[in-house]
């Protein structure tokens, strides 16, 4: 894409903001300007949904091993809010890096990191209350999955679904490919599908707990305070 067209991009993108001001003759002349843009410089509706597109990486460190867990994380927040993870190289270990329509992905990193802190916490309480019990290490092992399976269906349910209609799925396809590079996104999917496994009744202890999460949505691309409800 030419710096021209670029440039002309922008320009339309914030005419396209002026034109749901409150101000009928402002948002006219915003919508004119648009048009006028577009016709100049040949652009199409396809390329101001391109425009749109951004990526947000989360705060979160991750292992260079990912765990069913963060699949789970990731393929929730990717359907609730209609973006797609790569899981980008960062110093050794990993980080999410969620592409979309560019203020859901900001909102999806932002509820990642706390999905993925929560659930780190409370999953932390429910292995100490094994503690003294004699409990063996593969029944802890067992019931510490099914309790963190739970957990996460129970706040992932909690998120907004903004998930956006039509061909989205395409619109983000075609961002990740001019955005990166020999991504594998085949076998990260099929990773997210074999995920969950091994239910025990804590899954239900733990759902009950996940409810209690709750995602504040940051402002102007800035985080508001993490915080459970």
């Amino acid at each position: 894409m030419s710096d021209a067209k670029r440039k002309a991009l922008k320009k339309i993108a914030k005419c396209l903001e002026l034109s749901n001001s409150s101000n009928i003759n402002e948002a006219a002349q915003a919508i004119k300007m648009a048009q006028s843009l577009m016709k100049k410089y040949g652009l199409d509706q396809d390329d101001i949904d391109f425009i749109r597109m951004g990526k947000t990486t989360s705060e979160t460190l991750l292992p260079t091993s990912v765990s069913d867990a963060i699949l789970k994380i990731i393929r929730g927040i990717n359907t609730r809010f209609g973006v797609e993870c790569v899981l980008t190289n960062h110093k050794g270990l990993k980080k999410a890096e969620f592409i979309g329509d560019a203020d859901r992905a900001i909102f999806a990193a932002f509820a990642f990191d706390i999905v993925y802190r929560e659930m780190n916490e409370h999953v932390g309480q429910f292995r100490n209350s094994f503690q003294g019990t004699g409990t063996s290490q593969t029944e802890i092992t067992r019931r510490i999955g099914s309790f963190t399976f739970g957990w996460l269906d129970g706040a992932l349910a909690k998120l907004p679904n903004i998930a956006p209609d039509g061909d989205a799925d395409k619109k983000i396809k075609d961002y990740i490919d001019s955005q990166f590079k020999n991504i594998d996104r085949e076998t990260f999917k099929q990773q997210l599908r074999d995920a969950m496994k091994g239910i025990t009744d804590d899954y239900e202890k733990g759902m009950k707990k996940g409810k209690q999460v709750s995602v504040s949505r940051p402002v102007s691309g800035k985080q508001a305070p993490k915080r459970l409800s």
